[in-house]
Order: C-alpha cells, then structure tokens, then sequence
C-alpha cells in the first residue's frame, strides 16, 4: 500500500468519524421519545449501527479496496473525537434549526392540505348530504300530500256508503274486523314465540 494510499485512508476514516458522531446526534435528536425499552429500539439501534459499519467499510473500500490496519480504527475514533470536542455544539444548534425549520413547514403543509382540500371536500359532502335530506323531505310530504288528496274522495265515498248501510250489515262488518284483529295478534304472538 503506497503512503497516497495510507493517507487518503486516513482522512476518509477521519471523515468516517466525524459522519458517525454526526450521526448518533441526529439519530438521538430525531428519535429521542421512544421507548427506550420496547423491542423496536433493539432494531433501530441495530439498523442505525449496521448502516453505520456498511458506510464506513464503502469509504474503507473505495480509499484502499477493503484493507484493514489498525490506524483504520485509530483513525475512526480519533475523527469521532474531534467531532465531539470541535463540531458537536455548531452542529447540535445547526440541527436543532433544521428540525424546527422542518416541522413549521410540514406544520405549514398539514394547513394547507386541510384548509385547501380536506375541509373544502367535508363542507361539499355535508352540503350535498343536506340538500339530498331537504329533497327527501319534500319528497315524503308531497307524497302524503298527494296521498291524502287523492284518497280523500275515496274516503268520503266509503263513509258515505257506510252511512247508507243498514245497522245489521254495520254490526256484522265489526264483528268481522274485531275477528280479523284477533287473528292477527294471534299471528303476531305465534311468530314471538317461534321467535325466542
């Protein structure tokens, strides 16, 4: 391995470092209300952790084709170091502008999303749901209005001809609907009992 190599290792391990500190800042500041004792923070740690060692082998591999030394790892550590002691307060306060940045906007979208279309579309629906009950309305009473003019003359043509019926035939037709009462509570309290 050439001494261009060796140093160009070097500084991408150091670059390495400074990345996965970086990293654990923004992993902990986006992540910092889970629960830490769940089976979920097993598998984020071990994917942030496995994400973390596949990009420091890729930058290993494209600065010298996969070779560990032991300054690799020294390299790593002293790149993470230096981004604990020099980086981490810029970048924490950098960070923490970014989230706020990021959530006013999504903030911002999720207004403008549910001022924009969804509240439009409920008040649309409510307002043909509205209309559709007013037609309904209308429609129910136009039909018992049509229903009670047209059978009124029915009924007064009954009432006129049960008048001129003679007392024997009114007394028998009573007798004849009291019976029909009586079998039809009788059906209804059958099918009760089948019923239960």
């Amino acid at each position: 391995m050439t001494l261009t190599t060796q140093f160009i290792t070097i500084l991408s391990m150091l670059g390495g470092g400074l990345f996965v500190g970086a990293a654990l800042d923004t992993f902990e500041r986006l992540f910092r209300k889970r629960n830490k004792r769940s089976w979920f923070e097993i598998v984020f740690q071990l994917g942030f952790w496995l994400f973390q060692a596949a990009f420091l082998f890729y930058l290993l591999y494209l600065a010298n084709y996969g070779e560990l030394r032991v300054y690799v790892f020294v390299a790593i550590a002293c790149g993470f170091a230096a981004y604990r002691a020099l980086f981490q307060n810029l970048y924490l306060r950098t960070l923490e502008v970014w989230v706020r940045l990021c959530m006013t906007i999504l903030r911002f979208l999720r207004k403008m999303i549910y001022y924009l279309f969804f509240l439009p579309s409920k008040t649309i629906i409510l307002l043909i749901i509205s209309l559709l009950l007013g037609v309904y309305k209308i429609l129910l009473k136009g039909i018992i209005i049509l229903f009670l003019v047209i059978f009124y003359p029915i009924r007064v043509f009954f009432l006129v001809i049960w008048r001129f019926l003679p007392k024997n035939m009114k007394i028998y037709l009573r007798h004849l609907a009291g019976f029909l009462d009586k079998i039809k509570n009788t059906m209804k309290n059958w099918m009760k009992r089948i019923q239960k």
